[in-house]
């Protein structure tokens, strides 16, 4: 993770308590594939739902949201597909980093299908296929103290398999035939 993402990450996790940093950037990028026009008032909505009913957003949580949601849409419209999940760096502990991941994977799953994604078009056998594996891995828990080089292997292996995956369903439902849209899912190969 570059240091300018750590950076990020840090300065939301501070910024935006209680809400996830992960888990709006996966939110983020499933609504951002399945409506690369999203615009502000829409984002803020849906980053707001995950907050408890009686919180609101504060004009600091706002602008922070607004830049995250600059920060993602660039970042899917890179054509290099450098596209990286939100998540702590790699001297964060591993089991906070793996709770990271599934958080991430549940507002992807979550984004995806407050954007309809189902019912955009077809999704390919791969990208559904990755599909049921970011719902295994937002299920994912760490169980022990220490990670081992095979633990971190793993864990980079899981990142990257959600980047590629995410590039996928992106591919897919631009290739898709457009049709209208309400605003808004294994690890087998791993």
């Amino acid at each position: 993770m570059s240091t300018t993402h750590l950076a990020v990450f840090e300065h939301l996790s501070r910024m935006l308590a209680p809400l996830d940093p992960a888990e709006l950037h996966g939110l983020l990028c499933g609504l951002l594939c399945a409506d690369p026009r999203l615009d502000r008032d829409h984002w803020l909505r849906h980053a707001g739902e995950l907050l408890d009913e009686d919180a609101e957003l504060t004009e600091v949580a706002r602008e922070l949201l607004l830049k995250l949601l600059e920060y993602g849409a660039a970042q899917l419209n890179t054509e290099d597909g450098m596209i990286t999940p939100l998540l702590p760096d790699d001297a964060t502990p591993l089991e906070q980093r793996t709770a990271a991941l599934g958080v991430w994977c549940q507002g992807l799953l979550y984004g995806l299908g407050l954007g309809q994604v189902d019912r955009r078009g077809r999704l390919s056998e791969d990208s559904q296929e990755f599909l049921r594996d970011a719902v295994e891995i937002a299920k994912v828990g760490f169980e022990t103290a220490e990670a081992g080089e095979m633990d971190e292997t793993a864990y980079a292996e899981l990142v990257e398999y959600l980047r590629v995956g995410l590039l996928l369903i992106q591919e897919d439902l631009h290739q898709a035939p457009a049709s209208p849209v309400a605003h808004p899912p294994s690890i087998r190969d791993s």
